[in-house]
Order: structure tokens, then C-alpha cells, then sequence
């Protein structure tokens, strides 16, 4: 992926069970990325949403929308994906199987979440915020309602497959501005000159 020969080095002071006897080592700055995302997002604001599919791969959404599949780090990035099998959706068969190694019951309760009240015509409290077990919302004019009425149970496979869900909603960088944002992220990934400065991509890391 092209997007890793682009970060910048480090060098890292490796030391043996002797304190006083280390060796250099040259390692990637990954903590970088914050930095690029941040400078990045700050600097382009042309992006359009896109909801990930079953099948889809960020390399295959580059080659589709860019017509290279290389481009692939710039969606990993701008959405924050560090983890590809953690981050990036499942498809309905690999979550079916996540969850059912995950949990002994998929249909036990994973959770409880409020059911939308309101009084008057305006909606008081929202669905969907996470509550104890035994939550009973109380009315305006105090009365306390039941559980069946105050809060809803969540299953562990309802949980999930709304989790997968949120994960299907990203956002791409049009594809005029590819140029743009490469020019941006190589210039957001050079160090600056400093005590620690060897090269605009190589410092010294404080140990």
C-alpha cells in the first residue's frame, strides 16, 4: 500500500537488558497520521458520502472511482481506518460467523436503550440512548412508567449488525482533488527542522 512508503522515519534507540548499551533502529512514525488527517480534513472540504457494500475493498472503490487502485490509503486515512478487519465492515456472512464465535447466545441482551418520549408535541427524550436494565422513565407530571414502556433490550446480534452498519458510511475525496491531497499529505508528513531533525523524513525519537 503506497500510503506506508509515504510516512516518514524514525529513529529509535533500542536497548539490550544492558542500559547503557543500545543500538539505532529505523522504524515508521505511524503516530503521524494524526497529524496528516488533522492538516489534511482542515485544508479539503470537497469529499462525497459513500456506503460500502458486501464485496467492496478500498482498493476496488479507488479503482472505481479514481481508476487506480493505489489511491486505496487515501480512503483508509481520511476515514481514520487503522485496523482494515476491525474497522471495515463484514459482510453478512463473515459477521454472522463473528458473532456467533464472539457470544455463547447471539440472541441474549447485549444492552437496553430508551424508547422516544414526549409530551406535548415535543419529543423530551430520544430513542436509542443507552439505559440500565432497570430504567422507568418518569413523566412530566411524575408518573413512572414500566420498563415495557421506558426501555427496549438490544440483543448481541441486533448490537452488532448495527455497529457493521455505522462502519458502511464514509466519505471519499472527489477525484479532482487527489492531486491536491497528495501534494497536501506529503507536505504535512515532513518533519521540520529541530534538535531532533536528521531530514525532512527522518528524526530522532525521545526515549
Amino acid at each position: 500500500m503506497a500510503y506506508f512508503n509515504k510516512i516518514p522515519n524514525l529513529l529509535y534507540l533500542k536497548y539490550t537488558k544492558n542500559p547503557f548499551d543500545g543500538q539505532w533502529i529505523q522504524i515508521k512514525n505511524i503516530f503521524s497520521r494524526i497529524k496528516v488527517v488533522d492538516g489534511v480534513k482542515g485544508n479539503i472540504t470537497t469529499f462525497d458520502d459513500y456506503i460500502i457494500e458486501d464485496g467492496d475493498r478500498p482498493d476496488t472503490i479507488s479503482m472505481d472511482l479514481y481508476q487506480d487502485p493505489n489511491y486505496d490509503w487515501t480512503i483508509l486515512l481520511l476515514n481514520n481506518i487503522v485496523n482494515f478487519y476491525k474497522d471495515w465492515p463484514k459482510s453478512k456472512m463473515s459477521l454472522d460467523n463473528y458473532v456467533n464465535f464472539t457470544y455463547e447466545d447471539p440472541e441474549a441482551v447485549h444492552h437496553y436503550e430508551s424508547l422516544e418520549q414526549s409530551h406535548n408535541g415535543q419529543i423530551i427524550l430520544r430513542g436509542g440512548v443507552t439505559v440500565p436494565e432497570e430504567y422507568q422513565f418518569i413523566t412530566p407530571e411524575g408518573v413512572t412508567l414500566p420498563k415495557l414502556q421506558s426501555r427496549i433490550s438490544v440483543s448481541n446480534y441486533t448490537y452488532e449488525i448495527d455497529q457493521n452498519e455505522k462502519k458502511r458510511e464514509i466519505i471519499l475525496l472527489k477525484p479532482d482533488l487527489i492531486p491536491q491531497f497528495n501534494q497536501l499529505f506529503i507536505e504535512q508528513m515532513r518533519y521540520s527542522p529541530s534538535t531532533e531533525f536528521k531530514n525532512e523524513s527522518l528524526r530522532i525519537s525521545k526515549n
